[in-house]
């Protein structure tokens, strides 16, 4: 098959996240001072950190422009002395409350969110957590105002745990390097082929797993002098396979039909199945939309002109791909 390393490089520096990441940390400073002034001197002290794929480095632009970065907050309390987590995230909205026009508490965070001419544009999700507890676990708030008491509670929670396991998954940092490469595309591919409403699309952190579970570097060596030189096309393929193997096949009495599932847990506490809100149905899906990707890449694969593959990975990822046309097709129809 032809090289698309290149190409993929390119697209890479494209969807990433760069200078969207310093007016990130803006709004995320901003913000932390807010609640510094405002929050109540009758409450627990805190420290914050920051979670997610913004620490993670596995963030990607969004395709309908709304970005995001999360933030953690350790309050010194004991989940026992606060039966009620809601109490506790009511100490953050209550100190952001009016800052822009929309705070919300959600279920898992409090939400802050800016617009720019009228359209969301970026949010600041600030997780909180019970962090003094005797058996010196954290424990994420769960709920919000109008829960009913069985959904709100306290999770045992380990972000930090996640971070650090995704960054000693490879020792090598350019494997590590491609290791997140391949999470970015991931999710711009399912940024593309699903539907982001609701729970009918897997989420980035369930591909992440998914890839912490079944990636493996892709790459020739060269000896003299050592030198890696790497394939993603290979290595995202690869990953590819692994998932959709990863399905059973089995009845699903709601639906009344046999269907592809997927189950997969996260590999920190709270170790929830990360494919738990997804119907069979909308699992089964996921599987075929797997399917399909892979025929393309097996038809750029076995295909012989760079553009002609391009413009399929533009199929499979969007305009941010670069297509290439060949020297020896410029001036033709080719170029055209």
């Amino acid at each position: 098959m032809v090289n698309l390393q290149s190409e993929f490089i390119k697209f890479h520096e494209a969807i990433k996240l760069s200078d969207e990441n310093d007016t990130l940390r803006q709004k995320r400073e901003i913000l932390l001072n807010k609640l510094r002034q405002n929050i109540s001197e009758e409450v627990a002290s805190y420290t914050h950190f920051n979670q997610g794929s913004y620490a993670m480095g596995t963030g990607i632009k969004p395709d309908d422009g709304d970005y995001d970065i999360d933030v953690g907050l350790k309050f010194q309390i004991k989940k026992e002395d606060y039966e009620d987590p809601v109490q506790v995230k009511k100490w953050v909205y209550d100190a952001l409350a009016g800052h822009t026009k929309k705070v919300q508490i959600r279920r898992s965070c409090v939400t802050v969110t800016y617009q720019e001419d009228g359209e969301e544009a970026y949010h600041v999700d600030f997780a909180v957590y019970a962090a003094n507890n005797p058996d010196e676990k954290l424990y994420l708030a769960k709920g919000k105002e109008n829960s009913s008491a069985d959904y709100r509670y306290w999770e045992e929670s380990d972000p930090q745990a996640l971070i650090d396991l995704l960054h000693d998954r490879f020792t090598d940092a350019d494997d590590r390097k491609q290791f997140r490469r391949i999470i970015r595309y991931a999710k711009k591919w399912k940024n593309r082929h699903f539907d982001l409403s609701g729970n009918s699309a897997p989420t980035g952190i369930a591909l992440t797993a998914l890839a912490y579970t079944y990636f493996n570097p892709s790459f020739e060596m060269d000896f003299f002098p050592p030198k890696k030189t790497y394939d993603d096309f290979t290595a995202f393929k690869n990953l590819m396979i692994a998932i959709q193997n990863s399905f059973s096949w089995r009845w699903d009495e709601n639906a009344q039909c046999s269907c592809y599932t997927i189950s997969h847990c996260l590999p920190v506490k709270p170790e929830n199945n990360l494919f738990e809100k997804m119907t069979a149905k909308q699992q089964n899906d996921f599987y075929h939309k797997i399917e399909t990707l892979i025929s393309k890449l097996e038809a750029v694969e076995n295909g012989g002109k760079k553009s002609d593959a391009c413009k399929v990975m533009t199929e499979i990822f969007g305009e941010d791909f670069p297509v290439t046309v060949e020297k020896s097709y410029v001036g033709t129809s080719e170029s055209a």
